[in-house]
């Protein structure tokens, strides 16, 4: 791309199956979770997660615990689809370590337990979900500190889940992807191991607590005022919220691996998005991009019955990672 700019101009309104969500959720009438508070978001993420679909059984599930230097250790649960047959036990399968969204203030392994399930069988992979530390008890940079650990140690430990280490992929949405991409960059810098790719849907790539969000007002399922709760828990000092592990629109991104971005068009998240993709590209990474125009914040992992588009993208995501 050189220096070529991106110029996307954006349809204003949503998918059909997407605006069908939209005013479901509107009609219940539902308190946002910045209007729950910490304890009632996590509480109604959690009840919400349990009632949806479970997902399809799993060859192997593990719960361990990985050591972070100097921090209590992170909880991460470990799947595999299948057993493999011998004459395929010879070829490693990808490794995929994936950070939940949430705004680094909700969320876990157990609400996004029916999304991996549905992953792992999909891309046919080794997957490792952490339940990083949240804020306000963990403010940054409590969580990115455990996901270089747990990227770390889930290289270390792939051939023991018939993985391939050289098939590393780190795999994020929404702060979640914001983590991520943090992660990738500071592995590289000190030296490994190395990620073959990394995924990242609609993440978190600007400090600022304003965002060109405003666009799409107050019905959609993240605002400005959001983001703005979400921030103030896990970075509470507005002077850091600019610094490259806050905000990876200003990092040094040269020789980051090449990335897969999936980003929803009716999302206050799509122009620091589509601005990233750009920093990427002009420093010589390979990029994916995958503009899902009429959808919004969060479609990837949400259940395919209730947004049938999930299932398209959770596609789009596993044919990435088998093709690591």
């Amino acid at each position: 791309m050189g220096n070529a700019e991106v110029r996307l101009s954006l349809p204003p309104g949503q998918d059909a199956d997407a605006a069908e969500l939209a005013a479901r959720i509107r009609q219940l009438g539902q308190p946002s979770m910045r209007e729950r508070g910490v304890d009632g978001a996590r509480v109604y993420l959690e009840e919400r997660s349990a009632a949806g679909s479970a997902g399809p059984d799993v060859d192997h599930l593990h719960d361990i615990t990985v050591d972070v230097p100097g921090r209590a250790g992170v909880p991460v649960r470990i799947y595999r689809a299948r057993q493999r047959p011998q004459a395929e036990a010879d070829a490693g399968l990808p490794v995929v370590v994936y950070f939940h969204g949430g705004g680094w203030v909700i969320g876990s392994v157990a609400a996004s337990d029916s999304f991996c399930r549905r992953l792992v069988h999909a891309a046919d992979c080794v997957l490792v979900s952490v339940d990083y530390p949240l804020a306000p008890e963990h403010p940054y940079p409590h969580a990115v500190d455990s996901a270089v650990a747990a990227i770390a140690w889930s290289a270390a430990h792939a051939s023991e889940w018939g993985g391939d280490p050289a098939r590393l992929v780190v795999l994020g949405d929404s702060a979640g992807g914001n983590i991520a991409t943090v992660a990738v960059r500071r592995l590289l810098h000190r030296g490994g191991p190395p990620v073959a790719r990394q995924i990242l849907a609609y993440p978190v790539t600007a400090g600022e607590q304003h965002r060109a969000g405003g666009h799409f007002g107050d019905d959609w399922p993240l605002t400005d005022d959001d983001l703005n709760w979400f921030f103030d828990h896990y970075v509470p000092d507005p002077a850091l919220r600019q610094d490259p592990d806050v905000a990876p629109l200003h990092a040094d991104v040269q020789d980051l691996p090449p990335t897969t971005l999936l980003l929803a068009g009716c999302d206050p998240l799509v122009a620091e998005g589509l601005t990233y993709a750009d920093r990427l590209w002009q420093a010589g990474v390979r990029v994916d991009l995958h503009l899902y125009a009429g959808q919004i914040h969060g479609f990837l992992t949400l259940d395919p019955a209730a947004l049938p588009r999930a299932e398209e993208a959770l596609g789009l995501v596993a044919n990435a990672i088998r093709n690591t």
